[in-house]
């Protein structure tokens, strides 16, 4: 009896020895996911969904709204992590929160609209200049609302104005690039033929100016490939490939996000109609409940601007990445709609087919359609 309770003695003890030592563990894998300080976030939307994880695809378990701060008790991607009011812990889209402080920002481009509210749809209310000085309150969907140093309020497009750290914003030097076009009052960044020309004098594409498009981005990852591969990602790497082609080929190159942030449609349109675009390309993949179904496919809005551009693309395309070519044809979307510029959506393929998703998911898929990008243009161009 004496022996099995000092038996039971010495166990507790080494089992609360063992809780001790790995306490520390525990914690360190906790701290992994944490924020070091944390920060608060200002909801900007009028009603915004809290998911119970990071994604759209996440179950709603409640909204909250604008005004409301929260602290952030951890990151993913561009989702934040909060705790309620009721001690429950969700997930918010950061593309609908306002920054934790205010953030010093630079003018980036000549002529720089400001919006009474976020998107082109808003009025312009004034404009900033090249360098002007401004700060960040809140950012929301890909736009800013501001206050320049000279007391100018309003809203601004964030791709054109640079961020700086709070201690930096004003030892910053932000240099003016000689690649704008002073006729327009709006902003761009397409150089002038000359500059252009001095840029690869032997380009094959130089003096154009094409835009592309990666679809979807931040929080619209599209659709997801078989082999789980979110389309934003897809659609941002063949972009970012197809891009250093035609920058090698003397092409001014355009993209209308360089990273994993959430652009409006709109938004989209508007910069390739500021920019005069010689050739707006938007990037997207396809999917569909039936898994035989494969192939590439262009769509044109107005036929008789935008069908050459599509046909020429997706026949060159079809040939490098020898995927099936579906045919060019008619849509009402919104990037093709609202672009006043020759204009093309394609998909490559569909990522619900498993032969088109091995395809779309190797190794030289990116190189194959830049090939085929560069040589449709060539043909397009040369017409």
């Amino acid at each position: 009896m004496i022996t099995t309770k000092l038996k039971n003695f010495c166990l507790a003890k080494l089992l609360i020895g063992l809780s001790v030592i790995t306490i520390p563990f525990v914690q360190m894998d906790q701290d992994a996911y944490a924020n070091p300080s944390p920060a608060k976030v200002t909801v900007t939307a009028t009603n915004l969904n809290v998911r119970e994880s990071p994604g759209i695809s996440g179950k709603v378990m409640g909204l909250v709204h604008k005004g409301d701060t929260y602290e952030v008790i951890r990151k993913k991607n561009n989702w934040d992590q909060i705790k309620l009011k009721n001690n429950q812990i969700g997930w918010i889209s950061h593309a609908y929160t306002a920054p934790p402080k205010n953030v010093g920002a630079t003018v980036k481009v000549d002529f720089l609209n400001v919006r009474s509210g976020p998107g082109v749809s808003n009025p312009v209310i004034g404009k900033l200049d090249w360098g002007a000085k401004i700060t960040v309150q809140a950012e929301q969907a890909g736009w800013a609302k501001i206050v320049s140093s000279s007391g100018m309020k309003g809203w601004v497009n964030e791709y054109y104005i640079t961020k700086h750290e709070p201690d930096k914003f004003h030892t910053q030097a932000v240099s003016k690039p000689p690649t704008l076009n002073k006729k327009s009052p709006a902003p761009t960044t397409k150089p002038s033929k000359t500059q252009a020309a001095k840029t690869n004098t032997q380009g094959p594409l130089s003096g154009k100016t094409i835009v592309l498009d990666p679809g979807h981005g931040g929080v619209d990852i599209g659709t997801t490939s078989i082999a789980g591969t979110h389309e934003k990602t897809l659609t941002l790497a063949t972009a970012k490939a197809v891009e250093q082609k035609l920058k090698n080929a003397g092409a001014n190159v355009i993209l209308t996000r360089t990273n994993d942030t959430f652009i409006s449609l709109e938004d989209r349109a508007y910069l390739s109609n500021q920019n005069d675009a010689d050739a707006f390309i938007s990037f997207h993949y396809n999917w569909i409940k039936d898994p035989s179904v494969n192939g590439v496919t262009d769509f044109y809005f107005q036929k008789s601007r935008d069908n050459a551009l599509a046909s020429n693309i997706l026949k060159e395309v079809a040939k490098t990445t020898k995927l099936n070519n579906v045919g060019t044809r008619y849509n009402n979307l919104s990037v093709l709609r609202n672009n006043s510029q020759p204009s093309t959506l394609i998909e490559l393929g569909f990522l619900s087919n498993k032969q088109d998703d091995s395809v779309v998911e190797s190794a030289a898929f990116d190189e194959n359609v830049a090939e085929g990008i560069y040589l449709g243009l060539l043909e397009y161009f040369s017409k």
